[in-house]
């Protein structure tokens, strides 16, 4: 998660009360977890939500929460906790990692009769469920489809495009690694395998990426403008061999959003991202400004996890321990940002998570620009 807060709790215990002072993304499952470990009832615990310096799905946790409960009333004095950095990247609930095995049946034209996408991931819904609502008599509800599918770990699988047969398939795997909701959630690699492979297909068909996904968006007004607009702003020259540009789109929480991408190969083999421009409708926009901060923050997060914000494992911990390892964009790698807002009536979407999911297949499409030859694996250009 590379947060810059790492996780911290103040806790004070008096008259046989709790109170809790902490940043969290859930205070009533925070207000839980310190009522089970300190052996009291819920009512008897008060928790402020602080605001949080950066939690983009690690604030859900609530250890630390629990750890400051069972010192403070231990202790019968107030008692703030804080966790290192190397606590913080060596406890962390990463995103599940994902596999996946994608075929289509292409007509004589092109267009796509048939599609099914295999996927292997972690079971994280459930995960979450158990983890976080353990006492929860729906949380089995929560997360789980017929036949075992996890509907968290497979959100947003299903492609925007219009295709007359589909299936997809999950493939729960048991990788012995707790994993956790991180900024984009599922849609973070569902949208890598639809996107890459959609233009795998354009490129297949002998057309140019961008009409071929209006092509296959089926009236999809929405969509299509994004397309359209982001390529109009970007200057879009479609994508052929050398240009350095790919371009992507993605709907997320009733939002609709598409990201065309610039980049080249630095020394070593880094994949740098030179520019995104996004396009997005959100239906109608309450607060513009929060709205573009939201989606350019989600881009530059979305960059910095496509090109190598990552940590290795051994015994199932991460191996990294500092902030600085964790090839987080700096100034200087920062890509150029652009983002332009659809004028829109339709009912407000989300924004949160909208700018991440379409980034890393934008950026696997233009490195393919750059060299002819399809990346297939994230972070692109780590070993």
């Amino acid at each position: 998660h590379g947060a810059v807060e790492t996780p911290a709790a103040t806790a004070y215990w008096h008259d046989d009360r709790l109170e809790l002072w902490l940043a969290t993304q859930a205070p009533g499952l925070a207000r839980d977890a310190a009522a089970r470990a300190a052996g009291i009832d819920t009512d008897r615990v008060i928790v402020h939500a602080m605001l949080v310096g950066g939690g983009f799905g690690a604030a859900l946790e609530h250890d630390v929460a629990a750890q400051a409960a069972v010192l403070a009333q231990k202790l019968r004095r107030p008692v703030q906790l804080m966790w290192s950095r190397g606590e913080a990247l060596r406890h962390d609930r990463p995103r599940a990692p994902a596999k996946a095995r994608m075929a289509a049946r292409l007509a004589a034209n092109g267009m796509i009769l048939g599609w099914q996408a295999k996927i292997a991931t972690p079971a994280t819904g459930r995960e979450l469920a158990a983890r976080l609502m353990p006492g929860d008599p729906l949380r089995r509800l929560a997360a789980g489809l017929p036949g075992g599918a996890d509907g968290y770990a497979m959100a947003g699988a299903v492609p925007p495009y219009r295709i007359p047969a589909l299936a997809i398939d999950h493939h729960p795997a048991d990788i012995a690694v707790a994993t956790g909701h991180l900024r984009g959630g599922a849609h973070g690699y569902t949208a890598f395998f639809t996107e890459c492979f959609i233009d795998e297909l354009a490129h297949q068909a002998d057309s140019e990426p961008m009409s071929y996904r209006i092509g296959m968006l089926g009236g999809d007004a929405r969509l299509a403008r994004c397309l359209s607009t982001v390529g109009a702003l970007g200057g879009w020259d479609g994508g052929v061999v050398g240009s350095g540009q790919g371009i992507a789109c993605h709907r997320l929480a009733g939002s609709q959003i598409a990201v065309l991408a610039e980049v080249h190969v630095a020394d070593g083999g880094r994949v740098r991202v030179d520019r995104l421009v996004a396009a997005a409708d959100c239906g109608r926009t309450i607060n513009p400004d929060v709205v573009r901060q939201q989606i350019e923050g989600g881009l530059v997060f979305g960059a910095a996890m496509a090109t190598g914000c990552t940590t290795g494992y051994r015994d199932g911990l991460a191996t990294t321990r500092l902030y600085g390892d964790l090839n987080l964009p700096i100034l200087a790698t920062t890509p150029e940002v652009t983002v332009e807002l659809i004028q829109s009536d339709a009912e407000p979407g989300g924004v949160g998570d909208l700018g991440v999911p379409a980034v890393a297949a934008a950026v696997a499409n233009a490195l393919r620009a750059v060299t002819g030859a399809r990346v297939r694996r994230l972070p692109l250009g780590v070993s």
